[in-house]
């Protein structure tokens, strides 16, 4: 195999965990209506902490993907799948407004926002 092939294939490979990851998202933001736990402050804490545990691994996997595939020097090894991982979470929020029974909120991006943070913060000893 030469080293292009073998390149591709150890990128394509690196990046599959957060593709896959992103898809199942996706899969979650199209359902019509998610499991709820019918108590308003419950409800609201299991939803917001699957925000947060959900684009914490986004962010996480993606962090691992881009700092075994690239040269990212400095900031930039944490900033641009941070910006990625906020980047599909907008998205994720517009997309639920598309699907019947959902709505997408800026308060929702938030959490997902925490979420890479306290992956970021942990990563750097932090917390």
């Amino acid at each position: 195999m030469s080293k292009i092939v073998k390149k591709t294939f150890s990128v394509i490979l690196a990046f599959l965990p957060p593709i896959i990851w992103a898809t199942f998202i996706y899969y979650l933001s199209a359902q019509r209506v998610l499991p709820s736990l019918y108590l308003n402050t419950w409800d609201f804490l299991f939803k917001k902490s699957a925000h947060i545990i959900v684009y914490g691994i986004l962010y996480l996997l993606l962090l691992h993907s881009f700092n075994s595939t690239t040269n990212l020097k400095n900031n930039a090894r944490w900033l641009l799948p941070l910006v990625l991982a906020i980047a599909y979470a907008t998205f994720d929020e517009f997309h639920q407004t598309t699907v019947p029974g959902r709505t997408g909120t800026l308060r929702d991006i938030g959490f997902d926002f925490l979420g890479c943070n306290l992956v970021l913060m942990r990563k750097f000893g932090y917390i």
